[in-house]
Parts: C-alpha cells; structure tokens; sequence
C-alpha cells in the first residue's frame, strides 16, 4: 500500500494508554483483492473499498446460514501491510472483547447442565465476594458502605455487577485496578509501568477485596466482568478456565485454531496489528505496527486467560461458534446447548429498566438489538445478537432474517464504521437477494 510506512513498537511504548484510546475511541485470495467471490458483491467492495483508502491490509467475511456447517467466504488483501499472507479463512486475528461472548455462552452451558442458575450469588462459588462493599463517591475515593445485594451470576454476562475496567477513566478505583495489576485485556495489556498482572486465581482474589463502583444490577458499566466469570467458571468445574473452554466449545465446535497463545507453529498465519492512533490517543495519519506475527506478544501464555479478551481465533473458527448459536444450540448434529438456553444467551438480561447505549439490551456477553433500538445500524432487526473487538472484529448472529456474519479485520481505532459499513452491505445483498 503506498505511502504507509506503519511504525514500530518501542521499548516505552505504552500499551495500558494505548488501549484505553482504543477501546474509548472504539478464502484463499490472490495479493492485493481477493479472487471474484460466487455472489456477495456488495460485501467484495466493502473490503475493497477499504483495503484500497489504506485503512487494513486484508479482511474477510463469513457468511452462514441455519442447517449444516457451509460458509461462505469473501476475503481480500494481506495479512499485513508490508509482505504478510494473503487473508484466508485460516488466518488468526485477535478478537480482544469478542471473547467475551465466548464466555458467557460457556457459562450459560454450566446453567443448562444445572450447575448455577442466573440467580446464584457469586460468592456462593467464589466466596472472596460474598460480600462486597459499595464505593460512596467513586469520584473521589475509595469509601465504601456494604452493598445492598449479592452480585449475580446474570450480572457477571450483563456488565452490572458494579464493577469497573481500568480503560474506563482514572476515578480512584481505575487507578487502584492499575496499582494492582488488575489488566486484564489480552497480551498487549501492559506497559513498563504497570504491575505485572497476577494469575487468575490471584486477580479474583484483589479485586474481590476491592469495593464496587455501585450495587449488583442497578447500573450498565462496561467492565471485567466476564474475566471474572472465567474465575467462576475456573473454581466451578475445579479446571483451568482455557481447559474448560476447550472441553465445553473449542474441541466439540472443531475451533483447533481459537485459544489464549499462537504456536509458533501458526505464527505465519497470524494478522499483524495495526494502530491508528499513538500511545497518547492521538490520531495517526498512517497506521502503526504495534504486534508482528514473529514476534508477537500472543506467541507466549498470557500472564492470565482473560475470558474478557484474550482470545485469538480465525474466520472459520468463530464462524463455527455461530453456525451453533445460529442454529440455537446445535453444531453439525451434536447439542452443545438446548434450544432454551441459546435462545436465552441471546435474549436480553439486564433489570428492567436498564439499557446498553441506552436503548439496547445485552445479552450473554453481547448486545441485543430491541424493538426499539434507534441507535442501531441502519437495517439492523430486532433480536440481532452479537459482539466485536477492539481491533475491529465484529460478529452477529441475526435469527429473523436467519444468518449470521463474522467480520475479521485488525486495526485498533480504525478510521471507518465498520459495524455500518457491514450492515448497509448485508442489506444490500438482502435486498438483491443473495442472501
């Protein structure tokens, strides 16, 4: 791609602001465009489009529809922008926050197994948080009162728990997740100046001795939640959290590729990771190279699996985790959930009168799409489920115009909508009838 030059990744690179700007600011194609796809014009010259303004290298697209495991794909470009592979569906990309509903499907498995239900009290698996107490002024310190009820289960999925992300400002409980080492975003979640981050029985163990920023289910506060549901998970079944993922999706899915480290076996197959913004939050007029498949970070074990957003996955892997939940719960004739249960992953559970961006529900570790969700891309129906992540990774599994769409692209604080642009091409292929 001419003209860009992404930089490199230095020594004092500080990554815990850089994601904070990130996340706040948030096939076998031949070099350069991808081979002529059988249909799906609009989606070839979405990524097209975007590929030819500089803004990712290569991208790719995997549409399903209910019934067996057949995808189709629409891929372009490279795996990077200076040399690289060309995208395919084998391709790994890090998914950051689309982990998270990975999570909270596995957790609605253990409700379905009769393990927990939705309403079982955290601390009656982890008993650090049996009883938490509340901040009083989170603005201003670290006061607390005890807190009026038990964090639950449904507020763990739902971002209600009361807890925070050290990316979400600098009150002084951020800053004391910081101190703590309490990041738990993936491999690229530390800069020089942090505090290691801890395993994951230790980081349960500092944040439940920590107060919350306001009562089980009476807010909406994007947080580590779901990394903490991981832990639950962990003490339930008495395994390691990525030992239970592999065992409960991974292996029965077939998702060989998906997992929390890149062998350096498949290193050639991961993305690089580009930055459209600097360590400050400043915006880049070209991107920055800041995690190279040879050297990357995710070749080795993350200091904890964030069940939050550590995963790494490819096309085809995520793209059999929603052929499932598009089938509600069954994979090429095997029930990995009930019906009931995936129906309820993608319902919305937050307390009535509590909303996502105001007007949007959410579901197992992903939004829902309301009735009444007028600030959804355009075209988007009632009853879409589905997540994305930092690097611009995006998934939904829509159940009334029944199919699901895995987006996978790398490129932190991109300058694109790529969650609209998705969406008015889907529609348009809707409208042509070719899907």
């Amino acid at each position: 791609m001419g003209g860009i030059e992404p930089g490199r990744l230095s020594a004092g690179f500080d990554r815990r602001a850089f994601l904070a700007a990130a996340l706040a600011g948030a096939l076998a194609p031949a070099p350069g465009f991808a081979r002529r796809a059988r249909r799906y014009a609009a989606l070839e010259a979405m990524l097209e489009g975007w590929i030819a303004g500089g803004k990712v290298p290569g991208a790719i697209v995997a549409i399903l529809r209910p019934g067996r495991f057949q995808p189709d794909y629409v891929a372009a470009g490279n795996t990077a922008f200076a040399g690289g592979r060309p995208v395919d569906r084998k391709t790994l990309w890090r998914i950051y926050s689309q982990t998270k509903p990975v999570t909270g499907v596995a957790v609605i498995q253990q409700v379905a197994a009769g393990r927990l239900t939705l309403d079982t009290p955290l601390g009656d698996i982890l008993p650090a948080f049996r009883t938490m107490r509340v901040l009083v002024e989170p603005a201003k310190g670290l006061d607390s009162r005890p807190a009026s009820g038990p964090i639950l289960v449904r507020h763990l999925l739902t971002h209600t728990a009361g807890f925070s992300y050290h990316i979400m400002g600098n009150d002084p409980i951020e800053q004391e997740y910081r101190r703590r080492g309490l990041l738990p975003i993936g491999n690229l979640g530390l800069s020089p100046l942090d505090t290691p981050v801890p395993d994951l029985e230790g980081f349960l163990d500092a944040l439940a001795d920590l107060p919350l920023r306001f009562d089980p289910g009476t807010a909406f506060r994007y947080s580590l939640s779901l990394d903490v549901a991981g832990g639950m998970l962990q003490r339930l079944s008495a395994t390691p959290f990525d030992r239970l993922l592999e065992r409960q999706l991974f292996v029965p899915l077939g998702m060989a590729d998906t997992g929390f480290t890149v062998t350096a076996a498949n290193a050639p197959r991961l993305s690089a990771l580009y930055s459209w913004q600097d360590e400050k939050g400043a915006k880049l007029e070209s991107p920055m190279l800041v995690d190279k498949a040879e050297s990357s970070a995710w070749l080795k074990p993350p200091p904890l699996p964030a069940g939050g957003a550590g995963l790494v996955s490819s096309a085809e892997d995520f793209a059999r985790f929603a052929q499932m939940l598009l089938n509600e719960g069954v994979f090429e004739g095997r029930t990995l959930l009930p019906r009931a249960a995936a129906r309820q992953a993608m319902t919305n559970m937050l307390p009535p009168g509590l909303f996502y961006e105001k007007v949007k529900g959410y579901g197992a570790g992903g939004q829902v799409i309301l009735a009444d969700s007028r600030t959804a891309p355009a075209g988007t129906l009632p009853g879409t489920f589905g997540w994305g992540g930092a690097a611009g990774t995006l998934f939904q599994v829509d159940p009334l115009r029944q199919f699901a769409v895995v987006l996978m692209l790398q490129g932190i604080a991109l300058p694109l909508d790529q969650a609209t642009g998705l969406q008015t091409a889907l529609n348009t292929e809707v409208a042509a009838g070719r899907l």
